[in-house]
């Protein structure tokens, strides 16, 4: 683990790779002396897998190392969800909030104004747009009862920071 404290500056760069690996050297906690660490790859897969609930999905150790290191550079919305929700949680204090949108966007602030939630066509960019014409591909198949459950998922994941 990393020992180097946050100081909430911009950063992550043009690429999702670049971002992500931003989140990771902010993301962290304070050891028994104090002292300001960050999460390993390992770490992060296995606190958010092991959180299931919390994060909505489990994710590899090996997959999550490759979106660091751009081997995979489209991940789910679920995947992106959860690093933000992650992210948020381990936050040194007073560092401003990270969202999907910055995630996703080619931003290269770590401070965007939308919320978490926000799920704008424009906000997520081209992976929205191939993730969410696959989503409403598979709702067209479903049932309408499998449609209302999916919609309630979905409300509860718009109200869920």
């Amino acid at each position: 683990m990393s020992t180097n404290p946050t100081d909430g500056r911009p950063g992550g760069g043009e690429s999702l790779t670049g971002r992500i690996n931003h989140l990771f050297s902010v993301a962290g906690f304070r050891d028994g002396r104090g002292r300001w660490q960050t999460y390993g790859t390992g770490e992060v897969a296995d606190l958010i897998s092991r959180s299931e609930g919390r994060y909505g999905v489990r994710i590899s150790r090996s997959y999550l190392g490759m979106l660091r290191s751009g081997r995979y550079t489209n991940p789910s919305i679920a995947v992106v969800i959860a690093l933000v929700r992650f992210v948020n949680d381990h936050l040194p204090q007073d560092h401003p909030e990270i969202t999907v949108g910055w995630l996703t966007s080619g931003a290269t602030t770590a401070a965007p104004t939308a919320p978490a939630s926000h799920f704008t066509a424009d906000g997520l960019g081209a992976l929205a747009d191939r993730q969410v014409q696959h989503i409403a591909l598979r709702a067209g198949r479903m049932t309408p009862e499998l449609r209302d459950r999916l919609i309630a998922i979905l409300d509860t994941m718009e109200e869920t920071p």
